[in-house]
């Protein structure tokens, strides 16, 4: 077979190929920076005084519902026929998981008292916030990956997990205070100050890292590394909800859509994959309808006919404790879905993100 070095329009082409990578992964990981910094600057800046101005009010409403909406769009991995045999192979994780999680849930918030739902809040405002922390890290691993063709160092995503367990501490108060019973409030509080002390090492201690593998880093690399680190930052900025969780919450919904857009896309699973229309329409139905459902179903237990009726109002509880369930469920599919660790996972991913393994 004739060489590549011995070919010149192979050459040629796989230099095209190249130049079009490239160009893919900057704009993929300029995408990510922007989704990130976007919702943070809105709701650290504009939305605590000015979150209620007309236009200002319908900018938050689009970053609340892509918030909430996010979480729907893990049903795309249930309808690409390249992802089943992962379900099948690990139906435990990917099915029978789930349903116990969203029919748990459900019975807790239609049957239990708020003391009970108050705990179960707590448990899953701390899963959140390591769950947003396992992205980070998942981001900055495709950021090294495209950048410099090596993953991250441990020290590096020990930065980062460093910030999210911070941030956890800091999350039960700007959250849990509002439900938890009075006596853990002490608690939160002592959470929350020892939080914002520690935060002070946590730029110290990336900064150190950077130094040591400054050899090996880029700009956009740089970028989205103290991104990930400083990440939990607006936690003890404010404890006020705009600032203190809306944040950041909103930037990880906006990043997570943006890996799902490329995964749909990408879905025909060709050697050379064309642009997928129809996996995109998927993708965005899944957005619109069932993120739509997710974004207003605690308005339903706010209606009077639900409010007023037993029988109505246990089945609003039990939908909005059956999406808080789903939600969770999100947390379970996601952290073995993009697990490239795993053979199958990371074949699965790299053939989506081939601009930036190849």
């Amino acid at each position: 077979m004739e060489s590549l070095s011995s070919n010149p329009i192979a050459l040629e082409v796989e230099g095209q190929k190249l130049a079009r990578n490239l160009v893919r992964k900057r704009w993929f990981l300029a995408s990510l920076l922007i989704a990130t910094w976007l919702p943070i600057a809105f709701f650290i800046f504009i939305a605590p005084s000015r979150g209620d101005v007309s236009g200002f009010a319908g900018i938050k409403t689009v970053f609340l519902f892509l918030g909430t909406a996010h979480v729907p769009a893990t049903l795309f991995f249930y309808l690409d026929k390249n992802f089943s045999g992962i379900i099948k192979k690990h139906a435990v994780r990917y099915i029978f998981v789930p349903i116990i999680l969203i029919v748990i849930t459900g019975l807790i918030f239609a049957f239990t008292n708020t003391i009970t739902q108050a705990f179960v809040l707590l448990a899953y405002w701390a899963w959140q916030a390591f769950h947003y922390g396992r992205q980070n890290i998942g981001i900055y691993a495709f950021a090294s990956i495209a950048e410099t063709g090596t993953g991250p160092r441990k020290e590096e995503k020990l930065a980062i997990d460093f910030g999210t367990i911070l941030g956890i501490l800091g999350t039960f108060k700007i959250l849990g205070t509002a439900v938890a019973p009075a006596y853990l409030h002490r608690a939160f509080d002592l959470f929350y100050q020892i939080g914002w002390v520690a935060f002070f090492a946590v730029p110290l201690f990336s900064l150190f890292v950077y130094i040591k593998f400054f050899k090996n880093t880029t700009f956009l690399k740089t970028c989205l590394f103290f991104t990930s680190v400083l990440f939990f930052l607006p936690v003890f900025i404010s404890t006020d909800n705009n600032i203190g969780f809306l944040s950041y919450a909103m930037a990880h919904g906006l990043q997570y859509i943006i890996f799902m857009t490329v995964i749909s896309a990408t879905a025909t699973g060709d050697l050379t994959p064309s642009l997928s229309y129809k996996s995109l329409a998927q993708l965005l139905g899944l957005l619109l309808i069932v993120g739509f459902a997710f974004w207003r179903v605690n308005d339903l237990r706010e209606m009077e006919i639900v409010k007023g009726t037993w029988a109505y109002a246990r089945v609003a509880d039990f939908l909005f404790g059956g999406v808080l369930g789903a939600t969770m469920a999100h947390f379970v599919v996601d952290a073995d879905a993009w697990r490239l660790s795993m053979e199958s996972r990371r074949e699965y991913i790299k053939k989506r993100f081939r601009f930036v393994f190849d």
